[in-house]
């Protein structure tokens, strides 16, 4: 039965919707039938009646329409996908490679420091190994090795200080020794590097002598004795500071350099 208001050629025939997006597309035009009426209808559709091009029909078409329909073409409408765009915090990153480079930094100061401080070390032991050598020549061939002389009472004292402290102590009756000490005025005492032989007499006048030539050999800076001062090259008189202590009539002071020396000392 026809619907009222809508042409029966219109009806009969094929229409192909497609909706993409939202919108309705015509995509295969319907196929008027046999005495179908061309242009725009005359009679109004009437109220809720929807337009004719846009009508689908439901029902079988005929041969006649179907023979007489165009091939229809699958369309397909493709929208691009915008990617999911990954930002990234800048601050973070700046902050990331800071703390890396910082911390690389870090260990290569520590690691200098360490093989600074195991080089220093070496050193130390190397020079210290130096001087037990030397002394231990030198003793053997003055016949001072083994005299049973204590250097305990010297405190710290350097190793060549201790090592001229036995050489010369064996070789002049074993006095009693001063090694490191506190000291009102400017001295080497503190510090480790000078000794003070409790003598006075011929037996000084020996020892402050044998001192002065061995000064290389011993690492010694200068020697005192009886108000007299000895860099190398000579005595040289003193200002009388008031008493035989002061002035070095009771004991020989001899000073050292703040090395060990690399030279091996003579007999005297």
């Amino acid at each position: 039965m026809a619907r009222p208001g809508v042409p029966t050629p219109v009806r009969r025939g094929v229409a192909v919707v497609a909706v993409a997006g939202g919108a309705l597309s015509l995509v295969g035009a319907a196929a008027p039938g046999p005495g179908a009426v061309t242009g725009t209808p005359q009679a109004d559709p009437g109220p809720g009646a929807q337009p004719a091009a846009l009508l689908l029909t439901t029902g079988t078409a005929s041969s006649d329409a179907t023979a007489a329909a165009p091939a229809l073409v699958e369309q397909r409408t493709l929208a691009p996908v915008a990617p999911e765009t990954e930002i990234l915090d800048a601050s973070a990153l700046v902050k990331a490679v800071q703390l890396a480079e910082d911390q690389a930094a870090e260990a290569e100061r520590k690691a200098a420091e360490a093989k600074a401080e195991a080089e220093r070390k070496a050193a130390e032991a190397k020079k210290a190994a130096e001087v037990r050598a030397v002394s231990a020549t030198t003793t053997a061939a003055t016949g001072a090795l083994g005299c049973g002389l204590s250097t305990a009472s010297l405190g710290d004292v350097k190793p060549w200080v201790e090592q001229a402290a036995e050489f010369l102590g064996c070789l002049f009756g074993k006095p009693t020794m001063i090694g490191q000490a506190s000291r009102g005025n400017a001295s080497d005492h503190p510090s480790g590097l000078a000794l003070d032989f409790m003598m006075r007499g011929a037996t000084g006048d020996r020892l402050a002598e044998c001192a002065v030539r061995n000064k290389d050999a011993l690492g010694i800076t200068y020697v005192i004795w009886k108000q007299r001062i000895n860099f190398g090259s000579g005595w040289q008189p003193m200002e009388d500071r008031g008493s035989d202590t002061a002035n070095h009539f009771d004991h020989v002071h001899v000073s050292f350099e703040k090395s060990a020396p690399g030279g091996r000392p003579t007999g005297c």
